[in-house]
This record gives structure tokens, C-alpha cells and sequence, in this order.
């Protein structure tokens, strides 16, 4: 045997019941032994082993590879200071970072440890029993061993726990780097199963098994929540062409599976959620997993709401509905004052913002993911309304040329189509087709063309539908300056456009009424300057001289910084130069385009960014530059 050897290893028993659960290879013995004596004619004696199936506890586990670069650094110190907030710490106890062999690590020493690292991982571990735990960091320092020796590395990490949800969780960032200075690749099946199931184990080792009587208990108890359940889950993932089929199943062991989604199903009726269009048949509703996350959501954000109100000393009466749901029939636009950015579940990456309206109500908003939110701070000017789920101009585009060409796009077809579309405007659909591809929405043929399904468009506006959940609403930033400031800033105040005659001024209460008072305010300053009369109404041509104001202010600033004259951009022609920065002024903000001799300034937008450092060109026409990035890195 020395010089043979050979060696067992057993993989994971999952239970037989389609739930996907692990069972260990020493129950799945006994129930096997126990079969055998019976049908050997055996008599079970109350001394012989139990053949009560276990499974195993449930740990959530989200991983973020995060990609340093420019930007990164910076995001990881605000990630940081996120997560090692004093607000998730338990009552009474300070919020800290841990470590492998620190209880309160320096998060400055590790962040300057990463600066230069190339990416980076985000780890989320939410124990489903996380309550009953003694102590998360045990929990935490054991999960990341188990990481190493499975990965065949150390790690350097950083870890904080949260109390200050319904299920305490762990956040960790793990550095890109492995202990040979590599950088650190984790396998996709790690990613997808391995951290999982070893948090499981060890949260079942911890606590013991579930046995199948508890574990049918907490699935019964699923049927008349009123929030997104394993149950429903399920449901989801056996519905083909909207329909789900819960025919009974062979197997004995899952009829009460069964029992428990056909009772599910039969309650989710009862909340129109869903249909019954045959025997053991159901439609379900297609907002039904949204419509079960916010039920399921809805006192942790009128907690979260309440928290902000009394945190802001603000009072405002609740005359309507204080959630904003951006598929209400008749939700209307909102503009108001920021008193409350933040995370109400970063488990499953759920910001909101509290706006303090010119109605004069506080309204909750849901943001999505919190990458939506990163920019917004308190008592930032915001306009929010919903966003329209629908096919985008691009779909219609493709979806016209695609049905000239018997269902296939291709981007010399689109090219023989409209000669003036131009190469950056094609490559454009055809990143909106990858986009598509990925979801499982259309086809890419071999030799670079794309199949389109007949129901094209109504496939994008279902795929923009998913993707709302991420980015439910659309908030556009007023003004990034408070209301007070504003009262005596030379430039284009969103205080400025609001002294613009209207008739809805007079609703205006609450922050209305603020706002009210500082336009009188305003107005006194701009007679003091001269730049209005004493009756004089604001106009646009009032808009446009206060911005030339302020973009000249800044052009002087900024002069001494590149050492060349500042030029006006032209309203028409063409704009180019570097792009070198992104400045705020009370006009907003703008993005200095660097020439040889000279510079300008022009209105910023989200996409420069990714140009930084690089030659633009953009043609202006009015208001508005359309933008397309150069060949060249020089100065023009």
C-alpha cells in the first residue's frame, strides 16, 4: 500500500429534495443503513441511529472584484471609512476594523499597503443565523483561513462587522495582491460556490445542523410574508413563458415542497401578485419580485426614514404615501433639499436619499445600488423622477435595420443604411447588443453579425426593466451648492432659474418657504450688482451673463495655474484640446480643455471622464457639445 497509495475523496451529498442543501456523507450512511435493516426484514430498535435528514445553515456571500486604477484609491479610502462606520457597530460599542491579527487595525496603513495594487476584492458574508453566533470575528478569521488554504496563499485583509441591520453581516476587502507579490486570481467557481460552502460549513459546525422538521418549519412560515422568500424563488425558476407548473412530484420526500409553493402561490393571489390560468397553473405578476422586496423592505425604510427626520430636528407632516415608487401611475417629479443620503441594506447594495420637498413633505427615495448615491451629500438642490423603461433610441435603430435584413444587424449593414452614422455611433449599438448578448437576448453570428429575436424591442424594454432595479429613479443634481450660499454666489445659481416668473410658487411650504425667503434675498443681491432693475424680471439672458461671470472668475484662477489666457468657448464650431480637470463653480460644474496657447471651459460631462489626460474634440451646437475622443495625447 506504501508504494500504491490511494486515497478517498468524497465530494458534497446534496439533499434529495431539489433544494440544493448539503447533507453530510455520515447522514447519508445512516439513512442508507437504516433502509437496509428495514427491508432485511430488520426491526429498528430505539437505540439505533435517527434517519432524520440535516442540512446544512445558509450564509449569503457577494464578492465585488473592484478595479483600482485612477480612481480606485480614492474609492477604497471612502469604502473603507463606510464600512468601519460607528453606526453598524453594536449599541454602545465603537465600529472598527479587524484584522487576521489585529482588533482595531490602522485602515490608513492598509489602504497605502493597496494604492498600488491592481484590483482588489469586496466580500460580503451574511450568516442566515448570524444572531445566534458568539462572535462574528471568530467566524470571520476562520472563513478567511479556510480562503487561504484553499487558494494556497495569504491574504491580507480587512474586515467590519454590522449589527445595525435584521441579519448582522461582515464586510471584508482583500487585497489583489498574493503573498509571492502576484497579483491574486480568484477562481470564478470559488467565487460562485467555494466561499459559500465553506462559510456554511463552518456556520454549521458552529451551530449544528438543521433537521428537516425545523427546516419545513421555516419554509412554512414563508407563505404569508409579505416580502421576497425562498418560496418564491423557487416559483421563479420553474416559470417558462410566464407561466409556473407545480405539478405534484415523484419523489415523496418533496411533496411537501410542493405543498408549501401551490399555499404560496394561493397567497400570492390573494395579493395580486399572481393568477391561476389552469390546474396547477400560475402566472406571475412581472413586478413581483420587486413588489415582494419593498413590502418585505418597508419597515426598515420607514425606521431609516423616522432616523433621518429626527437626526435633520426636521418636522414635517406626512400628507401622502412618504416611500416614492417610481412605477406609480401618478408619481410626480420631485425637487428639494437633501437631509439623508445613506445605505439601508448593503447586503443587497440598497441606497436611498431623504428629500426635504418645496411641497413641504420628507420623501424616502430608493436609489439602487449605492454607486448611484456616491456623489450626493446633504443638503445638495435634487429633481428626482422615474425612469422610463423602455427601448432606448438605439433598439429602434437596430430593430429597423435588422428587419430589412430578415433579422440580422451587422454594422455594414448599418453603415449602407445611414452613410452619416459615423464609426463611434455604430460601435455604439454594437456595445448595445454585447450588452443584450450577455442577457441572454440575442444571438452573435461567426462572422460578426447579430441575430435578432421578432420580438426585439419588447426583449430591451424587459432588459431595462431588470436593470432598474439597480438605478429605479433618475436624480439629477440642481445644485451642488446649499441654498444659503446661493443667496450672494456670482453665477447661475439654481436660485437664480427659480426667480424666473412661475405659478407654483405659491404651493411651496416647508423648504418652499425657505426657498421663498432666499430669493428675495437673491434678488436684493443681483439689484445690488447691477446685473438686474429694481422691477427687472430674470431672464435667460440674466442665466447666461451670470455664468460668463463666473466662468470668467474662474478663468482667472485658473490662468495662473496653466499660465495661458482663458477663452470662451464658442456657442457653434468646434471644441478640442485636452482634457485636463473637472472644476465645480456655482454655475455647476465644468471641464478645462487645454490647447497650446490657451484654455476653456465647457459644461462637464459623466463620460469625459474616461478621457482624462487625452485630446477631445466636440462639436457645439447651442447649448450642447457631442464629444468623441481624439487619436492623439499632445496639446493641439
Amino acid at each position: 500500500m506504501a508504494d500504491d497509495p490511494f486515497n478517498i475523496k468524497l465530494g458534497r451529498i446534496f439533499s434529495p429534495d431539489g433544494t440544493g442543501r448539503f447533507v453530510s456523507f455520515a447522514n447519508r450512511v445512516r439513512r442508507a443503513a437504516n433502509k437496509s435493516s428495514r427491508s432485511s426484514g430488520g426491526r429498528v430498535k430505539k437505540t439505533s441511529v435517527s434517519t432524520e435528514q440535516y442540512f446544512s445553515r445558509r450564509v449569503i456571500v457577494k464578492v465585488s472584484l473592484v478595479k483600482m486604477g485612477k480612481y480606485g484609491t480614492d474609492a477604497q479610502r471612502h469604502h473603507l471609512d463606510y464600512i468601519g462606520r460607528d453606526s453598524a457597530a453594536p449599541e454602545g460599542d465603537k465600529g472598527v476594523l479587524y484584522s487576521r491579527d489585529e482588533n482595531a487595525m490602522d485602515a490608513e496603513a492598509f489602504h497605502e499597503r493597496g494604492a498600488d495594487d491592481r484590483h482588489q476584492f469586496r466580500i460580503i458574508v451574511s450568516p442566515e443565523d448570524g444572531k445566534e453566533m458568539g462572535d462574528l470575528r471568530v467566524f470571520t478569521r476562520d472563513l478567511m483561513r479556510q480562503m487561504e488554504i484553499d487558494l494556497e496563499t495569504q491574504l491580507d485583509w480587512a474586515a467590519a462587522n454590522h449589527y445595525d441591520t435584521a441579519k448582522p453581516h461582515t464586510h471584508i476587502v482583500v487585497r489583489g495582491i498574493g503573498d509571492d507579490g502576484k497579483n491574486l486570481i480568484i477562481p470564478r467557481e470559488y467565487i460562485s460556490y467555494g466561499m459559500r460552502d465553506a462559510a456554511e460549513d463552518l456556520l454549521t459546525r458552529e451551530l449544528g445542523p438543521i433537521t428537516q422538521i425545523n427546516y419545513a418549519q421555516k419554509i412554512a412560515l414563508q407563505i404569508r410574508q409579505d416580502r421576497l422568500t425562498s418560496l418564491d424563488r423557487n416559483l421563479m425558476s420553474k416559470m417558462e413563458d410566464g407561466i409556473v407548473n407545480l405539478k405534484r412530484s415523484r419523489l415523496a420526500e418533496m411533496d411537501w415542497q410542493n405543498r408549501f409553493e401551490s399555499q404560496r402561490a394561493k397567497y400570492l393571489n390573494g395579493l395580486g401578485l399572481a393568477e391561476k390560468v389552469g390546474p396547477n397553473k400560475w402566472r406571475l405578476d412581472d413586478n413581483l419580485e420587486r413588489t415582494l422586496r419593498r413590502l418585505g423592505e418597508r419597515n426598515d425604510i420607514i425606521r431609516t426614514y423616522q432616523r433621518a427626520l429626527t437626526q435633520s430636528r426636521l418636522e414635517r407632516p406626512i400628507v401622502q404615501e412618504p416611500v416614492y415608487d417610481p412605477l406609480a401611475l401618478d408619481r410626480p417629479i420631485i425637487t428639494g433639499r437633501v437631509i439623508k443620503s445613506g445605505v439601508f441594506d448593503d447586503v443587497n447594495d440598497r441606497s436611498f436619499i431623504v428629500v426635504d420637498t418645496l411641497q413641504g413633505e420628507a420623501i424616502f427615495v430608493e436609489t439602487g445600488a449605492v454607486a448611484n448615491i456616491e456623489t450626493i451629500e446633504r443638503d445638495m438642490i435634487v429633481k428626482i423622477g422615474p425612469r422610463k423603461f423602455e427601448p432606448k433610441k438605439s433598439d429602434y435603430t437596430i430593430d429597423k435595420i435588422a428587419v430589412r435584413r430578415g433579422g440580422t444587424y451587422s454594422p455594414s449593414f448599418h453603415e449602407r443604411s445611414d452613410p452619416s452614422a459615423g464609426e463611434e455611433y455604430i460601435k455604439a449599438h454594437v456595445r448595445r447588443l454585447e450588452a443584450l448578448r450577455r442577457a441572454g437576448h440575442v444571438k452573435r453570428n461567426s462572422d460578426g453579425s447579430w441575430q435578432l429575436p421578432n420580438d426585439y424591442l419588447k426583449r430591451a424594454s424587459d432588459f431595462e426593466k431588470k436593470r432598474g432595479f439597480n438605478n429605479p429613479v433618475k436624480v439629477d443634481v440642481l445644485s451642488q451648492l446649499p441654498l444659503k450660499d446661493m443667496e450672494r454666489s456670482v453665477g447661475n445659481t439654481w436660485l437664480d432659474s427659480e426667480l424666473k416668473p412661475s405659478d407654483d410658487t405659491d404651493a411651496y411650504s416647508g423648504f418652499g418657504e425657505d426657498v421663498n425667503a432666499a430669493k428675495l434675498q437673491r434678488r436684493k443681491f443681483l439689484m445690488e450688482k447691477g446685473i438686474i432693475a429694481k422691477e427687472g424680471q430674470v431672464t435667460n439672458d440674466t442665466l447666461k451673463a451670470l455664468e460668463a461671470l463666473d466662468l470668467e472668475d474662474a478663468g482667472k484662477t485658473l490662468s495662473r495655474q496653466y499660465e495661458k489666457p482663458y477663452r470662451v468657448a464658442p456657442q457653434s464650431g468646434q471644441v478640442s484640446g485636452v482634457y485636463r480637470q473637472a472644476i465645480q463653480r456655482p454655475s455647476g460644474k465644468y471641464a478645462v480643455i487645454e490647447k497650446s496657447k490657451e484654455f476653456t471651459l465647457v459644461p462637464w460631462r459623466e463620460t469625459m471622464d474616461r478621457n482624462l489626460g487625452k485630446s477631445i474634440t466636440g462639436i457645439s451646437k447651442g447649448q450642447t457639445i457631442s464629444w468623441a475622443l481624439a487619436k492623439g495625447r499632445g496639446i493641439s
